[in-house]
């Protein structure tokens, strides 16, 4: 028995992104490590990632993605916004949480909800998901949904196996009702038995009976690897499910860009294809829930994506953490 549709009666009305000024390639990693460029690009794909300047914080990434967005669509207007929902692994403070800076830089009023979330690499669709769930029961009408991070603040630069991965970014979507239904089959997942396979700590030192003071991230590439390949192709499958869809319905897949060898494998695990395929990973590094917006808002802005095509989002990683869903963009 088929599962019932899954839709929100909402749409993506805007796109914004924002990268930092600062650049590190590959040749820098090559002074300042055991590596080289043609190892990286062969392992990863990636040549390039931005690096946020010094006194510049995941808030100010934020704001620029926002600002970006309104740059580009002169119609939106913020005091409009029902409700913030922010996706970030790298917060400015514990609290206030960076929603609520956000609420303050923009002047919005207070009775603006706002939340922050913390799903890593699925925090844009995971956010995505909430706003159509927020606008789907009638208590809002619009939800700017804004992802940002600052992970090189967060990497062992001593680490070759992730130093050499991670980059800054913001990004943001601005969700509104539509009386057409343009979001569909929303999914989400998690498996904490991973978390010890990518994870950061906290206050918490401790994790599966390691000690790690060091508060920086940590990666078992390898694991990750496995536990994408064993689960994201199923939570696809639930997600078309769910859309009442199937894979040749979708005209863009966007995942998140955790490394172009593995997205190259999910594309031929599904199967899809990799021209089809929207990825950020060669100029920005993997740059968490920032990824798929920095792959989208190109692609939206230089005509490949079109109104009336399919987009599938998904978004995976540190937790382990999963969610995606079908966007009919408009």
């Amino acid at each position: 028995m088929r599962s019932p549709i899954v839709w929100a009666p909402a749409r993506i009305a805007a796109v914004g992104a924002h990268a930092p000024e600062g650049v590190l390639t590959n040749a820098d990693f090559e002074r300042r490590l055991d590596t080289s460029d043609e190892w990286i690009v062969k392992r990863t794909g990636i040549r390039r990632r931005h690096v946020a300047a010094d006194g510049q914080y995941t808030s100010h990434l934020a704001i620029a993605a926002v600002d970006d967005l309104l740059a580009h669509n002169p119609g939106v207007h913020l005091e409009h916004v029902d409700y913030l929902i922010v996706g970030s692994s790298t917060p400015d403070y514990a609290y206030p949480s960076v929603s609520a800076i956000l609420q303050a830089h923009y002047r919005l009023p207070k009775t603006v909800g706002a939340l922050d979330i913390s799903t890593a690499c699925a925090g844009f669709a995971y956010g995505i998901n909430l706003a159509a769930g927020l606008i789907g029961t009638r208590q809002v009408k619009r939800v700017l949904v804004v992802v940002a991070d600052t992970l090189t603040r967060s990497v062992d630069y001593t680490d070759r196996s992730t130093a050499v991965l991670f980059g800054d970014g913001g990004g943001a979507a601005l969700i509104e009702y539509s009386a057409e239904p343009a979001i569909f089959g929303m999914d989400a997942g998690a498996d904490g038995n991973g978390g010890k396979f990518l994870y950061r700590t906290g206050l918490r030192t401790e994790i599966n009976g390691v000690e790690d003071a060091s508060r920086l991230l940590r990666q078992e590439g390898s694991a990750v690897y496995r536990w994408v390949m064993e689960n994201i192709p199923a939570a696809i499958e639930r997600i078309l499910e769910r859309a009442g869809m199937e894979l040749g319905d979708i005209d863009w897949f966007v995942p998140h860009s955790a490394n172009l060898r593995m997205i190259e494998a999910l594309d031929k695990r599904l199967p899809f294809p990799v021209e089809r395929t929207l990825f950020s990973i060669e100029e920005y590094g993997n740059t968490s829930a920032v990824s798929i917006p920095l792959a989208l808002v190109p692609a939206v802005r230089d005509g490949r994506v079109k109104p009336g095509q399919r987009l599938l989002l998904m978004g995976f990683g540190g937790g382990l953490v999963m969610a995606g869903n079908v966007v009919l963009w408009t």
